[in-house]
């Protein structure tokens, strides 16, 4: 995958409205009857930055991320402030044999709970817990693959806190901006797109 392990300005992430999206195919029988097939598993997120205003500084900085991504070709972290922490969060229980376990986001829902498979956790942000007791395992912050020093035993239970990114890529080769009357710079939609492992 071509990716750059650097993160967007923060100063444009805020800006983001974000979109979890499945893919559903839906067929209308003849009687009027849906029908109605999950093409896709995992939602994608997908991010509009809007209404983005930036100083003459932070847009030379924005311009030159966007030009060493070299437009969609590179994919990047992405903080989505509003779903980018989880605390406590179970993570497998033990069959005796495993030592290496990936990183999950839990969506609770009491008839079909969704699980997101955690890719990009940040540095240093991980934690994890055998039975609630903290231990040393190794991360991967790339793919979000724990890695514990021990088998974990039969019935224990894992959990994690942890901070993560989410890896994207523009939704374009160009972007569109212009100077306002305050001094400002003022980008106009741009597109980003969850770049799914």
């Amino acid at each position: 995958m071509n990716f750059h392990d650097v993160r967007l300005p923060k100063f444009v992430e805020v800006f983001a409205l974000g979109q979890p999206e499945f893919a559903t195919s839906v067929i209308t029988t003849i009687s009027g009857r849906e029908v109605r097939n999950l093409d896709r598993e995992a939602a994608q997120q997908k991010y509009l930055l809007k209404n983005c205003r930036l100083s003459q500084g932070q847009f030379e900085q924005f311009n030159s991320f966007f030009r060493a991504r070299r437009g969609q070709s590179f994919s990047f972290r992405l903080r989505d402030h509003a779903d980018c922490q989880v605390t406590k969060q179970f993570i497998a229980t033990g069959d005796g044999k495993s030592t290496k376990f990936p990183l999950i986001k839990l969506y609770d829902d009491s008839v079909l709970p969704y699980w997101r498979k955690i890719t990009k956790p940040v540095k240093d942000s991980v934690n994890i817990y055998i039975e609630n007791q903290l231990v040393e395992a190794i991360i991967d912050d790339n793919n979000g693959i724990i890695t514990i020093h021990e088998v974990l035993a039969t019935g224990l239970v894992l959990m994690a806190d942890f901070i993560f990114d989410v890896c994207v890529r523009f939704g374009s080769d160009s972007f569109t901006y212009n100077y306002a009357a305050d001094n400002s710079i003022e980008l106009a939609e741009i597109e980003l797109y969850e770049v799914i492992a």
